[in-house]
């Protein structure tokens, strides 16, 4: 082994032809899920990628499985950080190694079935280069593997006008799988990729629906686990869940709120024209904070159907 980027490399993959995708796997303590992951990877129907696994100074087994699958499929490419450098910054790493031309980004934890590179894949060839982001439909599975059911992303975005895409992240972004997506690399790497505070994903999908359209496959080719570890929407899971992920170089990741201001910096700044840049900062947080309206306002109006149901039935059982 080799020092390489500040922490360890596993041999040299990078002879020979360029891939045309390179998948990245940014991991810490994956152990339990981690090969169940890669032989889905390597199952894939589209051969023609490179699988970057950047293991974050992880405490278990996580090394040593990545290093037995190494030996035997010369298209993975091993990196290990001797320190924590925090999940955001392990997910920067792997775009920083990419040689291919597309890049998506690979979940420990999540399955893809054998049709989702090679869909998005000719989802973006075909869509051409105002596409920059081609991803499939979820289905969410729990710890065991067991399906919950289909989840409804909603982030087709092929409206031709920027302000229209962000309107469409900001009315429909929850769980964020499109980020696990196929991206244009050229296009990602414009991007602030995922930065250190909680929800950056969504900041991240604002962002590339400014560059360009966003495709989604009509095929149920993800498959999204929950648990506690994984994301702060499941079961179980705190505020700690978050700050481990982070790292203790990332500070503490806050909430929402920061979310929101971060993203309309973002599209504020840049160099596409001002009038792009203009309109997509405000579209963000107008239709953001109409949504979160909605919603509060929907959760008001059921308190008030409980409330009028329950005095009714409260008199006429009264002596």
């Amino acid at each position: 082994m080799t020092v390489d980027h500040g922490g360890l490399t596993y041999g040299d993959r990078t002879g020979g032809p360029l891939p045309r995708v390179s998948l990245g796997l940014p991991v810490r303590n994956g152990e339990r899920y981690l090969s169940e992951c890669l032989d889905a990877l390597l199952a894939q129907q589209y051969a023609d990628f490179e699988l970057i696994v950047s293991d974050n100074a992880s405490t278990d087994r996580t090394w040593e499985i990545c290093r037995r699958y190494a030996a035997v499929d010369r298209r993975i490419r091993l990196y290990r950080n001797e320190i924590d450098r925090g999940g955001h910054a392990n997910f920067a790493r792997v775009v920083e190694l990419a040689r291919g031309e597309l890049f998506k980004w690979v979940a420990y934890d999540d399955v893809c079935l054998p049709g989702y590179v090679g869909s998005c894949v000719a989802e973006l060839d075909a869509a051409g280069p105002e596409t920059v982001l081609a991803y499939p439909r979820t289905v969410l599975i729990d710890e065991a593997g067991r399906v919950i059911g289909p989840y409804a992303d909603r982030l087709d975005l092929r409206d031709p006008r920027p302000w229209r895409r962000v309107a469409g992240v900001a009315r429909h972004v929850s769980l964020c799988h499109a980020h696990f997506g196929v991206f244009r690399v050229v296009a990602l790497r414009r991007t602030g990729l995922i930065r250190p505070y909680v929800a950056s994903d969504y900041t991240l999908l604002a962002e590339v629906a400014r560059l360009g359209r966003i495709h989604e496959v009509d095929r149920p080719l993800f498959h999204r686990r929950v648990h506690g570890g994984s994301t702060l929407q499941a079961p179980g899971a705190t505020a700690a869940t978050a700050t481990a992920w982070f790292g203790p170089a990332a500070g503490r990741p806050t909430g929402r709120g920061r979310m929101v201001r971060e993203t309309v910096a973002v599209l504020a700044g840049g160099d596409l024209p001002p009038a792009t840049r203009l309109s997509c900062a405000v579209t963000f947080p107008t239709v953001w904070y109409l949504r979160r309206a909605r919603v509060l306002l929907g959760r008001w109006r059921r308190r008030l159907i409980r409330r009028s149901w329950s005095t009714p039935r409260a008199r006429s059982n009264a002596p």
